[in-house]
């Protein structure tokens, strides 16, 4: 009688509860190489890192599966696992004011990535721009479960230049089209909670934005703790707060024209972190990560695409102009090529009052100012006063009301 070979498992530790059975993981190893015929010998998990205070994710592990043919040749299989949570487990559930807490519990979308991988978005894409293979989902028990994903290996030097910024935008603005509010249906069908046009967005707004950041950006405590002042002496800007202040009296207006723009289903936060690039093809990107599940308006997926790499500090402020002009135009065309009728001053319209609605107050990392001011804290507090400063610079530069 045949024996059962003994499954070796390193770093269990790493993937804790969403540990499948040796049985689950050969079905798993055999549908990521397409072979029916393997046998499962080993598994090796690794941790990877990721920002604590994302809501949904519980964990990030990548996992190597070693597998055996029947005339005992290895195969090897790589997955990354992502475990999803629901809003109730999250830690930091406390940063939510109380009054805000049942809203919150309720339209935090914790599965859309599920669903994105497992439904009709995949046949909406344009060529150049795809989804990760989704290999399994398990359920984990009330408000957890964990995908079973394709890790995607980029190139060890990637690099992202205006070229490949402006094909990002190209391809964002080819789905945009392709998805037009009443032509698609959201990502979670009829489970989705914000189903109306700029829905989603204003919850963003009058939940963190209004409750978090324009009370402290109107105040003067925020800006005479000793990390924001040495930061400000470094950037040397003494309009930026005055100017800063000028725009969170404007964000009425901004979501009522907003409201008048082409409506699209956007990606939702299109940084490049979420836009990966395929070593085996570096013209194309791997989309992630989706974040919002209603109709925005046009060209609102530029903004994140624009400050994702400034905002982790692998983009200095003073590029973001330069690329916002290549990526808006790419964009428009992107969007032309799919047959959309919206006017370059509606894809800029909805790319910057979208731009300053997400990302111009909410910039200032408020999350880092309850520690000592070390020197990496004062300069992490400088960039983004730049980044804040550049992304006010190019509103003052559009007709945004």
């Amino acid at each position: 009688m045949e024996s059962t070979p003994v499954l070796t498992v390193q770093g269990a530790e790493h993937i804790g509860r969403a540990a499948p059975t040796a049985a689950e993981l050969t079905v798993i190893g055999r549908a990521a190489t397409g072979r029916d015929d393997l046998t499962l010998r080993s598994v090796a998990y690794t941790a990877v890192d990721y920002p604590a205070q994302t809501v949904a994710t519980e964990a990030l592990v990548r996992a190597r599966l070693e597998l055996s043919a029947p005339d005992g040749t290895g195969v090897e299989a790589r997955l990354f696992v992502k475990e999803l949570r629901s809003a109730e487990h999250w830690p930091q559930l406390a940063l939510v004011p109380p009054h805000l807490h049942a809203d919150f519990l309720d339209g935090f979308p914790w599965r859309l990535e599920i669903a994105a991988y497992s439904g009709p978005l995949r046949e909406q894409l344009p060529a150049g721009l795809r989804l990760p293979a989704m290999y399994a989902v398990h359920e984990l028990g009330p408000g957890r479960a964990a995908m079973w994903l394709e890790d995607v290996a980029q190139p060890d030097d990637l690099h992202w230049g205006t070229a490949r910024f402006a094909r990002a935008a190209h391809l964002l603005g080819r789905m945009s089209a392709r998805r037009r509010f009443g032509r698609v249906a959201p990502i979670l069908g009829t489970a989705a909670r914000f189903t109306g046009p700029n829905t989603v967005l204003r919850y963003l707004i009058e939940g963190r934005i209004r409750n978090l950041f324009l009370p402290a950006i109107a105040g003067d405590e925020l800006w005479t703790h000793p990390i924001v002042a040495a930061a400000s002496d470094l950037v040397r800007d003494p309009d930026l707060v005055a100017d800063l202040r000028a725009w969170t009296i404007r964000i009425d207006k901004l979501l009522a024209y907003a409201d008048t723009l082409p409506m699209t289903y956007a990606h939702g936060d299109a940084s490049p972190q979420n836009l990966l690039v395929p070593a085996d093809d570096p013209d194309s990107f791997v989309a992630i990560d989706f974040g919002l599940d209603s109709p925005l308006p046009v060209g609102h997926d530029l903004g994140q695409l624009l400050v994702g790499r400034c905002h982790a500090g692998m983009l200095p402020a003073d590029r973001l102009a330069e690329i916002s002009a290549h990526i808006l135009t790419a964009h428009a065309e992107g969007l032309a090529a799919e047959g959309h009728t919206a006017t370059i001053d509606e894809i800029r319209g909805g790319y910057l009052s979208g731009l300053v609605l997400r990302s111009g107050f909410s910039a200032i990392p408020l999350e880092t100012l309850a520690g000592p001011p070390t020197d990496e804290l004062i300069d992490l507090w400088a960039d983004r006063l730049r980044m804040t400063r550049a992304i006010l610079n190019l509103a003052d530069g559009a007709d945004l009301p």
